[in-house]
Formats: structure tokens, C-alpha cells, sequence
């Protein structure tokens, strides 16, 4: 071959299309819900986990640190109970959100019903589907979904432009344990430039009735 031909099938090569950048996203948020997958379809009734807490906001003088145990239940109900007695006991549920004060003699807080609460209803539908098995559908829905670079595999997913959500949430960041899949970190991001972090270990699937008791009573 001369020095014509390799010229020729030097510009050939140079004048092939690009790759589409929306198909390699599409095939990195595909392995994002492959990653989770591994995890998720595995929690056939419950999940409870161990978290560490941390509140961040330009009006607070420092950062508020927490920690308690959350606990799923499938289909769709996710419990957060702090440790601490001052703490609280946050339950998403398909009929509302509840959060009442480990404390029993003070006065459980009082929150909006979900259809008047845009974001605390985005909020709430997108953590339940953090733990929730399935095809990630339920991820995605009502969501705007980023795979962020770097070496720890996560996932970012933003309520829609014309959401009213967005007044609140900018996003919700999961990090995920980059071998077996689990939900190592939930980050989320305020419009404010407050976040709310929450670091998850001790996972533990499918756990008898009386080890689920402890965390939902």
C-alpha cells in the first residue's frame, strides 16, 4: 500500500462521526443502575442500615452530627431513627410522612400533606427508591440524572427544570460501594447551598421480623 492509500484511509479515519456523547452517558447511567441493581434486587423484605449524619448551612455555626439506624421495608416505607434522645424518627410511607421526636413528651412535628410539599414529596419517593428493588425505573422518574466523574461510582438525580422542587432540592447524590452495589452515601443538595449527608454501613438484608421491630416501634 502506498503512500496515497495510506493517506486515504488516514483522513477516513479522522473524518468518522464522533461518538455520540449521549449514548456513552446513556451506557455510564446504565451501569450506575446495573451497579445498584446488585444491591437492591437482592432486598427481598427489608434492609436496615447503621448511618452517621451531617447538617450543613450558612445558618448554622457549625455542622450538625447525628447518627441512628435507618430500616426499609418493601415496597415502600423507610424509617430513619436518630440514637439520640433529642433526636427524631422520620417515616416515609405511601400515605405521608411522619416525623415525631424520640422524646415523647414533645409534640410531633406538623408537615404539609404530600400534594402541597413538592419537594418534600420528590424528596421522599426518590429515597424510598434508593432501597426499593427493581429496574431503577423508579429512580428515574421525575428526574434529571447525572453520572458524576471521578473514582467513587455515583449517581446524581435533580428534580426537572419547571419542577417547583428545585426551589428546595438541587439534588440527590448517591455513592455506591463500587463491588457489591450498596448505598454507601446520600448527599442532598439544597438550593440554598446546604446539604444534608447521610453514610451508610452495616447493611443487612432480609433480618428477621424482631431485629425490624427494634428500629419501627
Amino acid at each position: 500500500m502506498g503512500l496515497g492509500a495510506a493517506g486515504l484511509f488516514g483522513a477516513l479515519a479522522w473524518a468518522a462521526p464522533p461518538v455520540d456523547a449521549r449514548t456513552s452517558e446513556q451506557r455510564r447511567l446504565d451501569n450506575r443502575l446495573e451497579l445498584w441493581g446488585t444491591f437492591a434486587r437482592k432486598t427481598r423484605t427489608n434492609l436496615i442500615a447503621r448511618y452517621s449524619s451531617v447538617r450543613t448551612s450558612s445558618l448554622l455555626r457549625e455542622d450538625l452530627v447525628g447518627g441512628g439506624t435507618l430500616a426499609f421495608v418493601n415496597p415502600a416505607t423507610l424509617v430513619l431513627r436518630d440514637d439520640s434522645a433529642t433526636g427524631s424518627t422520620t417515616r416515609i410511607e405511601r400515605q405521608g410522612i411522619r416525623i415525631a421526636t424520640n422524646d415523647p413528651s414533645l409534640p410531633e412535628r406538623s408537615l404539609p400533606p404530600r400534594a402541597e410539599a413538592p419537594a418534600m414529596r420528590w424528596l421522599a419517593d426518590h429515597l424510598v427508591a434508593c432501597f426499593a428493588p427493581g429496574d431503577g425505573q423508579a429512580l428515574l422518574a421525575d428526574a434529571r440524572a447525572e453520572v458524576p466523574r471521578g473514582r467513587a461510582p455515583r449517581l446524581s438525580l435533580m428534580p426537572p427544570r419547571e419542577s417547583p422542587a428545585r426551589a428546595i432540592i438541587r439534588s440527590l447524590t448517591l455513592t455506591f460501594d463500587p463491588v457489591g452495589g450498596a448505598v454507601v452515601e446520600i448527599e442532598i443538595a439544597e438550593s440554598d447551598g446546604g446539604t444534608f449527608t447521610l453514610a451508610l454501613s452495616d447493611h443487612r438484608q432480609n433480618e428477621a421480623p424482631e431485629a425490624l421491630a427494634r428500629v419501627l416501634d
